[in-house]
């Protein structure tokens, strides 16, 4: 079958949800169905390899890090021109909470195509980190899902995010936590959860690697470096441990000045070494390696991409965000007894001095996260879709 995602991000910049869109291509591509991507142009596009020529890129504005595209007739013309040198689209996979998701209902509907929509992003917390004047911002946001999805007038984040789910033939969430945030905005639709996984090659190549022995535990803490990730707290949870181990930090962003100087008042120049943007590969590579990846965001994430990975990897974890904990079984991760920076230095010198006698995930629970396994998931929600769907038309 042909699927046609629709982004709210370029698929070839970074971030967790666009390495989630393309594991999900690549291995919807070895079962031998092709993937075409609608998403906004970028203007750095470091990650090529989930991108492909025959994407239908939209030209965008950027925000901050990001891009967005305008919904509406010109993106409408622009995305049917995109589709027509393709074959012909079976479904509609939305993978998208604002601009991407309108483009999608509305080409869908237009074509008269099923439409299966995975709710990535907790709009309500995720929207205010990444944009000034959030209030307004949300304004427009309601304004314009009003407008693009025929609803009655949007007031709040529930309706906004109930219109997508009225709208839509299947939905799909990342996690446990987050179907029961959606559940709190009254959608009652059935959900099935589908986290991102691990490509399995990668996964298999990097376990069967020996890791070198060493002095010291090394920590590994990936991500984008901004406000709502709470780098600032794991160093400051760090120097209160007061143990012999390194934190490396793998990614950059807004806050990556303020935390390098934090760490250098705090006396950790030497012992937290920010690793800079990399490859995914070189991310998960330093995971694979790492003695435990720490999480520490907390009521932001709607599924643990990083510490998925890491246990796909064999690497245990550190979890902060309880919510996340709930969602991995107890003997791949290490606990934080709360949410204070006090607990989290606990947890670490807890680890720290455990070390190297830690225990890393048995090879049950790393397999669960095998993309492969699902893959096979998602393609069983498309078949019930196909077979169930009766769209309706829609004109623009």
């Amino acid at each position: 079958m042909h699927i046609a995602f629709f982004s709210d991000q370029n698929p070839a910049t970074l971030g967790g949800l666009q390495v989630s869109l393309g594991l999900q291509r690549e291995f919807l591509e070895l079962a031998g169905h092709t993937v075409t991507v609608c998403a906004p142009t970028g203007r750095r596009t470091p990650t090529r390899r989930y991108a492909r020529a025959s994407d239908v890129l939209l030209r965008s504005a950027p925000i901050g890090d990001h891009s967005f595209n305008l919904a509406g007739p010109i993106a409408d013309r622009a995305t049917d021109a995109g589709f027509a040198r393709r074959p012909p689209v079976d479904l509609v996979h939305i993978q998208a909470d604002v601009w991407g998701a309108w483009n999608g209902y509305r080409f869908a509907r237009r074509h008269g195509l099923p439409v299966v929509h995975t709710m990535h992003t907790n709009v309500e917390v995720g929207l205010p980190a990444i944009v000034p004047f959030p209030r307004a911002v949300f304004r427009l946001l309601f304004a314009a899902q009003q407008r693009h999805m025929r609803t009655t007038p949007i007031r709040d984040i529930a309706e906004y995010t109930r219109a997508f789910a009225d709208a839509a033939d299947a939905l799909i969430a990342p996690s446990g936590h987050f179907v029961e945030r959606l559940r709190g905005y009254g959608i009652t639709q059935p959900i099935s959860i589908v986290p991102t996984g691990i490509d399995d090659r990668v996964a298999r190549a990097l376990r069967a690697e020996q890791t070198l022995p060493r002095d010291r535990p090394v920590l590994v803490w990936p991500g984008r470096i901004s406000q709502e990730k709470r780098l600032d707290e794991l160093i400051e949870a760090f120097a209160r441990a007061d143990v012999d181990a390194e934190i490396h930090v793998y990614g950059s962003g807004p806050e990556r000045s303020r935390c390098a100087a934090l760490a250098e008042r705090r006396g950790l120049g030497s012992r937290v070494l920010f690793r800079g943007a990399v490859a995914h590969g070189t991310v998960l590579r330093a995971m694979r390696h790492a003695d435990a990846v720490v999480q520490t965001s907390l009521d932001y994430e709607t599924q643990g991409l990083t510490v998925y990975e890491s246990v796909g990897l064999g690497t245990p974890v550190i979890v902060r965000d309880p919510q996340i904990a709930r969602e991995l079984p107890r003997s791949a991760r290490y606990d934080v007894a709360d949410t204070s920076i006090p607990a989290l230095s606990t947890a670490i010198a807890s680890f720290v001095r455990s070390w190297p006698a830690t225990t890393a995930p048995p090879a049950g629970v790393v397999e669960a996260f095998a993309q492969s396994r699902l893959t096979e998931r998602v393609l069983g929600i498309y078949r019930a879709t196909l077979r169930r769907s009766q769209p309706t038309s829609y004109a623009a």
